[in-house]
């Protein structure tokens, strides 16, 4: 998806966002792939003016995820050294340099337990808003780790489940692509509410 449609699943991630913000407690949105979920993470973050980064591979050990953080901020990076980046992570996400912007981390699951639970104790000293967006409740390296997967259970707040695409949902991207006729938008409704908005995407381009 390339376009932006007020989809359910986009209003799903905003109504966690803007408990993220009310509650300052991390906040969890999960869904399959291909829900609009990305989209709507950046839309909410063009519109809101908050931190968006994307776990990847080579994100999800300790230090790149400090990395990570500074360059989702903006903050130049002083040191190489793990300490100091978290000492960093420590001041700009504190408020030491005026109110922190909401963090927005998208593909989370791609975290082990080990870092994201850093993360939520970045949250908990710091009391920034946090929303974490994934497509699976499992983390990698879960069954390795079962201690910090405890951990991580009692630091997050609520929990906003993506739900499949509505008739609406696809009825509205059928027009964003300038679909015709009954049979059509009947068409595209069967095939989105059953596979995922990404697939009625692709199929329309």
């Amino acid at each position: 998806m390339t376009m932006f449609v007020e989809t359910r699943a986009a209003l799903t991630v905003r109504a966690a966002f803007d408990t993220a913000v009310k509650m300052r407690y991390p906040v969890l949105a999960v869904g399959k792939a291909g829900l609009g979920k990305t989209v709507a993470l950046n839309w909410i973050a063009a519109q809101s003016g908050a931190a968006y980064c994307e776990v990847a591979q080579h994100t999800k050990a300790i230090r790149p995820m400090f990395l990570m953080l500074h360059d989702a901020y903006g903050v130049q990076r002083d040191s190489k050294h793990t300490y100091d980046l978290a000492k960093d992570c420590m001041n700009f996400l504190g408020a030491r340099y005026g109110p922190t912007r909401p963090l927005l981390v998208d593909e989370y699951q791609n975290f082990t337990p080990t870092v994201l639970r850093e993360l939520l104790h970045l949250q908990e000293r710091c009391g920034f808003a946090l929303l974490l967006a994934g497509n699976t409740h499992r983390l990698a390296g879960t069954r390795r780790d079962t201690h910090a997967v405890d951990q991580i259970e009692s630091r997050i707040g609520m929990r906003f489940e993506i739900g499949q695409p509505t008739r609406e949902d696809c009825v509205r991207i059928g027009a964003e692509h300038n679909v015709e006729g009954a049979d059509a938008y009947e068409a595209i409704a069967t095939y989105g509410q059953n596979t995922s908005l990404r697939a009625l995407c692709h199929l329309l381009q």
